[in-house]
């Protein structure tokens, strides 16, 4: 009756494991596809999002090239009819100009003797100065109707020339030097008023591209994406990389796009729509393409977005890949108890459950690390584009009212950066603050870093530059400030360190805003306002970004203007770095690991606990390992300034357990050495159930700080 009773235990154990093993691994497979859904659906919706800002911008952009090509044709047909005299052109010229607000110039140039029998070459360009005003010059300065040479240094003769030959065309694009500003030049011939079907000249139309730029930035295409604009030959009329604009092809071997980009810029100016994914040359991520042809200039529209903006967030990816690694170790370790459960020998398939759900233990904590490590979390209100600043301070102006709010564009650029202790950190580099001609003189220049540490913060300035529409000053910084980071998830953890800027002015109404025309490149993972050759031992910088923080509205500072109005937010400078793993895993983990491994050793010897003299020297043992456990665990707190328990703690606190539970048994294998839990086949429980509690009890741990614990 035994016999059959234990076989029908066993079966029902068998049936269990069975049906356990079914429901995780059913379980696995219906959480990978609501996994794979959600992030089909997050896809889906960024997709249909960038499409419609692609259409729209697209067309917004082709509306202003066709603007300015309409105003060609018009003063094209003018002329023609007569309905323009020649003598009136410039006059004409100048009215056009002064009502295309995003139209930098308009030129009459004519064939040999058009304008005057007796004047064999005349030209009318008005233009706008950098200033904003209009000037005009009249004349000839050089032989425009010479064929084109390939000389650098010979007049360029083929806006003219060609245009006159082949028909109206849109120039590539030029940095005009004088008006400070990239063009595209739109040029068309025009027929002799007498009807004689031969050019009498071209008129030109130049678009500044600073509108194009403009649109752009209004793009919401998450804090890695961004937009640029090619010419028909693949020139860049727009690009984040200002360097590159006009001088540099979407097409040059050195532009770093794959081929597979290139060919779909190709198809883009043939008047295709094109969609692909492939490697971002500004990043090196993984991004998509979205292509659009412009086709009154024959040029086109790219939408570069980062694919980590088409997933869902981070914390929620890491919690979704985390429940299917759970769910599949599970199914894992059932499936190795239910074969264990079917071998004869015992021992042997024990000791295989228990390396299976230690090593399952082991494997799961390090993709947890390598999920964290690969993630990016996105960062609260960073300031990428010109939408982003303008939002802010559209809310702002309306709480403000009638007042008078002065906006001082401000720059960081941080040419060193060092961790002194564990609370501060010492910066030094440049500050840089354009006040325009609208703001009085009576409002002082300047600003203040909080948080200061120490007697003085150096801030010397260096320059003071006069520009057409106002001053910008740029000052030299070298400060430390007290900064405040969590070292919860240490050796894993993050340190945001915090630049808050304020205004020097104290009683008028000035909001610093970032000077985002300062930077080449303004996506956080290009670490704009960082000098490329700013390093810190054991950390790495990932992101810097510019962003708006509620101010400190608890006091006045005794000011009657400032008690009456709501604090302008403050603008931040912020620099997120992570700390390089491989120290600390060498001087803390190792140990750690190695004081496990040693206790682990203990248990496994064949040496019998049977008196008072051996209990001495296995507690002597224990206290030596106690000993050295808590002098790293000392020095671990110290290095890190921890007020709480952080991360890598949570395996001396372990090994603190472990040691007691060890010292525990050695008194009950003295004292009570028939204990079945500790005499069963030679103490083979603990050696069972160590490893398997150790990394199940980390694991939990690694579960509650990264995953489910909040940040």
């Amino acid at each position: 009756m035994i016999i059959i009773s234990t076989n029908r235990s066993r079966r029902r154990v068998r049936v269990i494991l069975v049906l356990s093993f079914l429901v995780m691994l059913l379980l696995t497979l219906l959480l990978t596809g609501r996994h794979l859904q959600s992030r089909s659906a997050t896809a889906a919706g960024v997709l249909a999002f960038v499409r419609q800002d692609l259409r729209e911008s697209a067309s917004s952009i082709d509306v202003a090239f066709a603007r300015a090509q309409a105003l060609g044709d018009l003063l094209a047909t003018d002329l023609a009819s007569g309905a323009l005299p020649y003598a009136d052109s410039c006059t004409r010229l100048r009215a056009e100009l002064a009502a295309a607000s995003d139209v930098n110039g308009l030129a009459i140039t004519f064939e040999p003797y058009a304008y005057d029998p007796s004047l064999r070459l005349y030209q009318c360009y008005v233009f706008r100065t950098p200033s904003g005003a209009i000037d005009e010059l009249r004349g000839a300065t050089y032989d425009y109707t010479r064929p084109p040479v390939d000389d650098p240094g010979a007049p360029q003769t083929a806006w003219y020339y060609n245009t006159i030959r082949t028909g109206a065309n849109w120039s590539a694009p030029f940095l005009a030097t004088g008006a400070g500003k990239v063009l595209i030049e739109y040029a068309r011939p025009f027929l002799h008023r007498d009807g004689r079907q031969t050019p009498a000249g071209v008129v030109t139309a130049d678009l500044s591209l600073q509108e194009v730029r403009a649109l752009l930035s209004r793009l919401d295409l998450g804090t890695q994406g961004y937009g640029f604009v090619i010419g028909r030959d693949g020139t860049f009329l727009d690009y984040p990389d200002r360097t590159l604009v006009a001088r540099s092809s979407i097409f040059d071997p050195e532009s770093g796009f794959d081929p597979e980009v290139q060919a779909a810029a190709r198809r883009a100016l043939a008047g295709e729509t094109v969609e692909l994914r492939n490697l971002d040359a500004l990043s090196e991520r993984d991004a998509w393409f979205f292509f659009a042809p412009l086709p009154t200039s024959g040029s086109a529209l790219v939408l570069v977005v980062d694919a980590s903006d088409l997933q869902p967030p981070a914390d929620q990816i890491l919690r979704e890949l985390t429940g299917i690694a759970l769910a599949a170790a599970a199914s894992l370790v059932l499936g190795l108890a239910l074969w264990s459960s079917v071998r004869q020998q015992r021992a042997g398939a024990a000791w295989g459950v228990a390396i299976g759900f230690t090593l399952s233990c082991l494997a799961l904590i390090g993709l947890i690390w390598y999920l964290d490590a690969r993630l990016a979390r996105a960062v609260d209100g960073a300031l990428t584009t010109r939408a982003g600043v303008e939002r802010v301070l559209e809310l702002y102006l309306r709480e403000a009212g009638s007042d008078a709010v002065y906006a001082v564009p401000t720059g960081v650029q941080l040419t060193a950066v060092q961790f002194p202790d564990a609370a501060s950190v010492t910066v030094g580099g440049f500050v840089w603050q354009f006040y325009s001609d609208s703001i009085p003189k009576e409002v002082s220049r300047g600003f203040s870093l909080t948080r200061e540490l120490g007697e003085l913060m150096v801030v010397e300035e260096v320059a003071r530059t006069p520009r057409s529409d106002g001053e910008l000053i740029i000052w030299r910084i070298n400060t430390t400030l007290q900064q405040s980071w969590d070292p919860a998830k240490f050796p894993f953890d993050e340190r945001m360190v915090q630049l808050d800027i304020v205004p020097a002015e104290l009683i008028e109404h000035v909001i610093l805003v970032p000077d985002l025309s300062g930077y080449r490149l303004l996506r956080p993972s290009a670490l704009p306002g960082i000098d490329a050759a700013v390093t810190i031992n054991n950390w790495r910088f990932q992101r810097s970004f510019f962003r708006f923080v509620a101010a400190d509205e608890n006091s006045s500072l005794g000011l009657a203007s400032r008690a009456e109005r709501s604090a302008p937010p403050v603008l931040q400078f912020a620099l997120l770095a992570r700390r390089h793993v491989v120290g600390p895993f060498i001087a803390y983990v190792l140990p750690g690991a190695v004081a496990l491994a040693l206790v682990f050793a203990f248990l496994l010897t064949d040496r019998q606990i049977r008196d008072s003299q051996d209990l001495v020297a296995a507690l002597s043992y224990t206290a030596a390992l106690f000993f050295v456990i808590a002098l790293v665990h000392t020095t671990l707190r110290d290095s890190v300034a921890a007020v709480g328990i952080t991360y890598l703690e949570h395996l001396y606190l372990l090994l603190y357990i472990v040691v007691l539970l060890v010292t525990v048994i050695a008194f009950l294998l003295v004292h009570i050495p028939g204990l079945v839990f500790i005499s069963y086949q030679s103490n083979l429980l603990p050696k069972l159930l160590f490893w398997p509690l150790c990394t199940g009890a980390l694991l939990v741990s690694t579960l509650v700080i990264f995953v489910y614990g909040g940040s």
